[in-house]
């Protein structure tokens, strides 16, 4: 049985085509029901104890301390560099990538004059974010690196880390306090899940912790579901709800299947529910691929299950007339991560419209973007990327627009002010606070 069939793109049914563009969105209706509201409830007083107990029951330990102070981080910086010297250098080489890209990100106030009016808009930077980054199948101190430096670069005056302790230590991993430290981050708040989230948009001031503005990064179900709950209540701000992560290749005749076959695998290594999909011009690439996949993964230990079954669960290879058909396809899907391997990856690149991150050419794997190249990974999912960005340093702003007018530029104003304030019926007080100055 092969690891996937090959369908042609034309032969599907508008549902089933339907159905794979719109893939079914996160439920979260039970998780917020069941879970999250009465967890949201009972952390609105004794924040701190509260925190402790949710992690006693779902993270299986109590952490103590429950926070990782920056000398905390400092110290296991310091012994990981004996230890595990080259991780911890590979990790600030990137750091230098990062911190290149997003520092030319920094927006640049406006100031204009219109109708004798000086009008302009200002970018203020948040003063307090939460970061979450996942613990669970796999560790993220990569995600650090993501979140903490545009945020620092921002002018974020304090950024807090959360991530759920390992049960047998019941603490954070060495190396996520270690990459902690150098990407700037102020403190650790060793707990994950939703009680987490909950308790950064609430505050916990037995820790000296004040509520924050803006809570980010990827994280489970739960996770997403608490950041729907402190966004809709209008605790803090959100970057998305995050879903499960995802690419869409764009690929022709040209195309390396060895390359695709791996692109495609890690992708769904992430866990079972990851999706990879391949949209390809040509049957005998796609064949090969996945002939690739199937030889690769029968030499795969540690994530081989998890790989194999995303990909039997969500994955695809779809075969399309011309690059027309999967750009247009791709615009529709808006995915995570979108990768180009054809002949024509300039022109392909500039038809894109909708998505997170885009990876062109035959040398430009996600994982490079996950980890080394300068851009960011935490990205929108599930179609987000029609509307929504991955995080920058221009997450991490208030945008504010001011005025400062003119005599002249309010008289200027009067005459329309009046007509548009009486076709709204506003006319008594808006349009007389106008006329009220020159009296």
């Amino acid at each position: 049985m092969s690891l996937l069939p090959i369908l042609k793109l034309s032969d599907l049914p508008l549902q089933e085509k339907q159905n794979i563009v719109c893939r079914k969105s996160l439920d979260l209706t039970d998780i917020l029901n069941d879970v999250v509201h009465p967890v949201g409830n009972d952390l609105k007083n004794d924040t701190r104890k509260k925190l402790l107990e949710y992690s006693g029951k779902w993270d299986r330990c109590r952490p103590d301390p429950l926070v990782v102070t920056k000398q905390e981080m400092k110290d296991s910086y310091a012994s990981m560099l004996d230890t595990k010297y080259d991780a911890i250098k590979s990790f600030e080489e990137a750091k230098v990538n990062i911190t290149l890209f997003h520092e030319r990100q920094k927006p640049q106030n406006i100031e204009t004059t219109i109708s004798k009016n000086k009008l302009g808009m200002k970018f203020v930077p948040f003063d307090k974010v939460a970061l979450y980054v996942p613990g669970g199948k796999a560790l993220y101190p990569s995600t650090v690196l993501m979140g903490v430096i545009p945020a620092k670069i921002a002018g974020v005056r304090d950024i807090t880390i959360i991530s759920p302790p390992n049960p047998q230590t019941g603490k954070v991993p060495e190396i996520v306090k270690a990459i902690a430290h150098i990407s700037g981050a102020d403190r650790i708040v060793q707990a994950g899940g939703a009680q987490a989230v909950i308790a950064m948009a609430y505050g916990i001031p037995e820790e000296n912790i004040a509520p924050v503005d803006y809570i980010f990064g990827p994280g489970n179900k739960y996770v997403a579901a608490a950041k729907n709950y402190v966004f809709s209540n209008n605790l803090c701000g959100i970057d998305s709800f995050a879903g499960p992560s995802e690419v869409l290749i764009i690929a022709d005749h040209t195309a390396n299947p060895w390359y695709l076959a791996h692109d495609l695998m890690a992708q769904a290594e992430h866990d079972e529910d990851a999706s990879a999909i391949l949209l390809c011009t040509s049957e005998k690439i796609a064949g090969e691929t996945v002939l690739f996949m199937e030889k690769a993964l029968s030499g795969r230990k540690e994530r081989e299950t998890i790989t194999r079954n995303s990909i039997q669960k969500n994955g695809k290879i779809l075969i399309v007339p011309s690059l027309d058909e999967a750009i247009e396809f791709s615009n529709e899907y808006a995915p995570e991560h979108l990768e180009i391997q054809t002949e024509k990856d300039d022109f392909v690149l500039e038809q894109i419209t909708a998505a997170g991150s885009i990876f062109c050419g035959p040398y430009a794997p996600v994982a490079i973007g996950d980890y080394f190249s300068g851009t960011n990974h935490i990205l929108p999912t599930n179609r987000a990327a029609r509307f929504a960005s991955g995080v920058s340093v221009h997450s991490f702003f208030r945008r504010i627009t001011y005025q400062t007018v003119s005599r002249e530029g309010l008289d200027l104003s009067r005459i329309p002010i009046t007509h548009m304030s009486k076709e709204e019926g506003l006319f008594d007080e808006h349009g007389y606070s106008v006329l009220a100055r020159f009296e």
